[in-house]
C-alpha cells in the first residue's frame, strides 16, 4: 500500500505513461469514476458532440456499461444531463445522415426515355437533379456540460477517487496494485466482454484516441 496519497487530479493532467497505467488500473478495478473524469477532461480541452454523446452513453445513462458509482446527478435521479445529450442528439443526427430523397426525384415518371433525352443532348444527367437541401451545422457542445457531474465525484463519499487515492502505488504495474496482484473473475469478465470489445472502441471512435493503448 502507498503511504503517501496519490494525487489523481494531477496524473490526470501530467498525463503519459502515468496516466496510461492509472487508466489501466482503473479499467481492471472497475473504477468508473476515475475514467470519467479522464475523458471529461479531454473532452474540456475539446468540446465536441460525438464526445458528449460518448461519455454520456459510457457512464451516464441508465443502462451505461461503465455507470457511476454516485448517482445524484445522472439519470433517473437527476434527468438534466440526459434532456442535454437527447437535444445533442439529436441535433447531431440531423446534421449527419443523409437527407431523404426530394420528392421531385422519387416522383419521377419519365424513366428512362427523359434521360435518354438529356442524355442525347449531351448533358450530364446529375446536373438537371436539384442539389440536396443543406444539412444544419453539427451542434458544438459548452465546454461545461459535465462539470457539475465531474465536481460532485471528486468529493463524494460514494465515489471511488478517495479510496483509489489511498492505496494506488504509481510505482507498482497496473495489475499489482490490484488487491493479490490478480484480477478477479469479474473483473477479467469486464475487461474482457465489456471494455476491450465495446466501451474501447466506442470511446476510441468518438475522438478518445489515447484510450486505445488503455486496457
Amino acid at each position: 500500500m502507498n503511504n503517501v496519497p496519490v494525487c489523481t487530479k494531477t496524473i490526470l493532467q501530467r498525463g503519459g505513461r502515468e496516466l496510461i497505467e492509472l487508466l489501466t488500473h482503473c479499467v481492471f478495478s472497475f473504477n468508473t469514476d476515475v475514467l470519467f473524469l479522464y475523458c471529461v477532461g479531454e473532452y474540456q480541452l475539446r468540446p465536441q458532440a460525438v464526445r458528449a454523446i460518448a461519455i454520456y452513453d459510457v457512464f451516464c445513462a441508465p443502462a451505461a456499461p461503465a455507470r457511476l458509482s454516485d448517482l445524484s446527478l445522472i439519470p433517473p435521479k437527476d434527468v438534466r444531463i440526459d434532456q442535454a445529450i437527447t437535444q445533442l442528439r439529436q441535433a447531431f443526427q440531423a446534421a449527419t445522415c443523409d437527407p431523404p430523397q426530394s420528392d421531385g426525384i422519387a416522383g419521377d415518371e419519365s424513366g428512362g426515355a427523359g434521360q435518354e433525352e438529356r442524355q442525347g443532348d449531351g448533358q450530364d444527367a446529375g446536373q438537371d437533379e436539384s442539389p440536396p437541401p443543406d444539412r444544419p451545422a453539427v451542434p458544438l457542445p459548452p465546454r461545461y456540460l459535465f462539470d457539475s457531474i465531474a465536481a460532485n465525484l471528486r468529493v463524494s463519499e460514494q465515489a471511488k477517487i478517495a479510496t483509489l487515492e489511498d492505496y494506488y502505488d504509481p510505482k507498482r504495474t497496473p495489475q499489482e496494485n490490484l488487491p493479490g496482484g490478480e484480477l478477479t473473475a469479474a473483473q477479467r469478465a469486464f475487461v474482457d466482454h465489456v471494455w476491450t470489445p465495446r466501451i474501447r472502441p466506442y470511446l476510441v471512435s468518438s475522438g478518445f484516441w489515447r484510450v486505445s493503448t488503455v486496457g
